[in-house]
């Protein structure tokens, strides 16, 4: 007859071989992939192997050991201990792989420190109990909390299979079920021989089961975290090919997808003979409120007017956030002309709306212009492009308003983008193009001229006698501001010395600074370079800056005059009271 001691000694045995090899499995899958659950359930299966094997080492002292010798104490000791924390490790990692999120270390601690003084305390209270009582106690406990684990584990995973299905969970939570069904039954079979209602004996055959579920729980684990990788790079791979086509910060589409609906639209248009229409939206005053409020708020400002265009229009109408202030809108299906001019209304009349940052009101405004399909081109790079060029007409007249694109305004970039490449050679290569004006400035008590301001104008041989307003903008947005401020203090300096040198010699010039050279950082040096060549005196010399430019950074505006006062030269307010200025800082101007 077959030895049951010897079968459940060989089924441990053979157990804690097949636990050895998923605990390392799934720590070789903890170091790939480092999700915390499999280093915990690694650890369950270790303490698992632990306790097969400790087991089995006690099962193999009863014939030679009383109960109360120290080997067989500790040996116990170890077995129960590790079949504790078998469940609690199980418990751990389930809540984890659940919850996405692990339990703190002094729970988790705590939680192992006290399964260990409970252990103890088993093996203490039966040391001089009957052997049935002893095994209820030390190895029915084990059973009935690993059960629970088990089941409990198994409820948990089988929860949230609406959220994340796949045949690994599924397994596993059935696996679990099983196991924990099967511990159970361990337990009323060793209530059973406690009460000495039947034997333990079939018990010891039951080996092969224990290895059945347990390779199922295997199966299931690695199983489960293979689709759950899987799913993982599936969504990052979805998110990669959102972000391709959407804008990082208000999820709206960009440029390349609003390019692509735009096309599919065309041709849709073009068989329903239908209208559409592009409106291009630049938030004028943006740059203001980023740099007054910072970055952040910037953004949130952003994404706040985002949602306010979601919510006024139509599902239908696709918006793209095409730069960094900067939104294209696409309509569809518009019967007329005048649905697009209702739009861009609509448009503008949400922008002048409050918004909040930072507990302040801050007000906006917006330049719009609008292409239309058949009228002003066939394909979308054209209409998306000239939606463009009719909002740069409205920035550089009044702004906060809207303009529908016309053939002209196509030329009219062309003439301006030769200007300033005119304006870049005649700096260049002194043509003698520019030249300088002076308007006397009259003291009329003494009827003597006091000084003079520099007046610049340009000599263009094609378009006459151009005043400032009609190239300085260029030389801004150009780069050239500062080389032509530069320009005309050398010119206007060179040629108001001959005049004092030649009798004139209270003679005073004024000279305008624009805003683009007052904030170079190099600009006491440029002007000190200028006077020292030229040999005006700096007392003569009025640099004239507009209150606006005073006012934007008032606290390096005032370092700047703190060392054109050193240099001698002195400073006029320009335009007074067209700006929003502090009294505080006008009076320390």
């Amino acid at each position: 007859m077959i030895n049951s001691a010897l079968v459940i000694f060989t089924s441990n045995i053979a157990q804690a071989l097949g636990a050895i090899i998923l605990a390392v499995v799934l720590a070789g899958f903890h170091r790939l992939y480092q999700r915390p659950y499999l280093l915990t359930w690694a650890l369950s299966w270790w303490a698992f192997c632990v306790w097969l094997l400790s087991g089995a080492i006690a099962l193999y002292l009863v014939d030679f050991m009383p109960a109360t010798a120290p080997a067989r104490l500790a040996a116990s000791l170890v077995s129960i201990t590790a079949g504790y924390w078998q469940a609690a490790w199980l418990f751990f990692g389930s809540y984890e792989a659940t919850g996405e999120r692990p339990l703190s270390r002094q729970f988790r601690r705590a939680s192992l420190v006290l399964l260990l003084a409970l252990a103890l305390g088993c093996v203490i209270l039966t040391l001089y109990t009957a052997s049935e009582v002893r095994f209820l106690i030390r190895v029915g406990l084990r059973a009935f909390l690993l059960g629970t684990a088990f089941l409990v584990a198994s409820w948990g995973i089988w929860r949230i299979r609406n959220r994340a299905s796949g045949l690994g969970r599924r397994l596993i939570a059935g696996a679990f079920l099983l196991y924990g069904l099967h511990q159970f039954h361990y337990l009323v079979i060793i209530v059973l021989q406690a009460i000495q209602v039947s034997s333990m004996a079939y018990a010891a055959y039951l080996g092969p089961f224990d290895f059945l579920f347990q390779a199922l729980i295997g199966i299931g684990m690695v199983t489960w975290l293979l689709e759950d990788e899987q799913q993982r790079v599936v969504a990052v791979a979805d998110r990669i090919e959102h972000l391709a086509y959407h804008d990082p910060l208000t999820d709206l589409p960009n440029r390349d997808l609003l390019l692509q609906h735009l096309r599919s639209a065309l041709g849709q248009a073009e068989a329903r003979r239908e209208r559409l229409a592009v409106v291009f939206v630049d938030l004028d005053s943006f740059k203001v409120v980023n740099e007054s409020f910072g970055n952040q708020q910037g953004d949130e400002l952003l994404k706040a007017f985002s949602e306010r265009l979601r919510r006024n229009l139509r599902s239908t109408d696709l918006i793209a956030r095409v730069a960094a202030d900067e939104f294209a809108i696409l309509l569809t299906a518009l019967e007329s002309e005048t649905g697009a001019v209702r739009v861009a209304e609509k448009l503008l009349g949400i922008t002048r709306l409050p918004f909040s940052l930072q507990g302040r009101e801050v007000y906006l405004t917006a330049s719009l212009g609008v292409s239309r399909h058949p009228e002003d081109g066939s394909d979308a790079e054209t209409l998306l492009k000239r939606a463009q060029i009719a909002m740069a007409r409205v920035k550089e007249s009044n702004r906060d308003g809207y303009r529908l694109y016309t053939p002209g305004m196509d030329s009219h970039g062309l003439e301006q983008l030769s200007l300033g490449a005119e304006l870049r050679r005649e700096l260049s290569q002194r043509q003698g193009g520019l030249t300088l004006y002076y308007q006397p400035v009259l003291d009329a008590q003494r009827r003597r001229v006091d000084g003079v301001e520099a007046l610049l104008r340009w000599r263009h041989p094609t378009r006459g006698l151009m005043t400032p307003g009609d190239f300085l903008w260029l030389a801004e947005a150009s780069g050239l501001a500062n080389v032509l401020d530069l320009w005309v203090l050398r010119q206007a300096c060179r040629e108001a010395g001959e005049w004092r040198r030649e009798g004139a010699v209270d003679l005073l010039l004024a000279v305008n600074l624009s805003a683009r050279s007052f904030q170079q950082p190099d600009l006491l040096q440029r002007i000190q370079e200028v006077l020292e060549e030229t040999g005006f005196p700096p007392s003569a010399l009025v640099l004239e800056i507009t209150e606006t430019l005073a006012m934007q950074k008032a606290e390096a505006t005032l370092a700047i005059l703190r060392g054109l006062k050193e240099l001698g030269v002195h400073i006029a307010i320009d335009d007074f009271g067209t700006g929003y200025s502090s009294l505080s800082y006008l009076t320390t101007f």
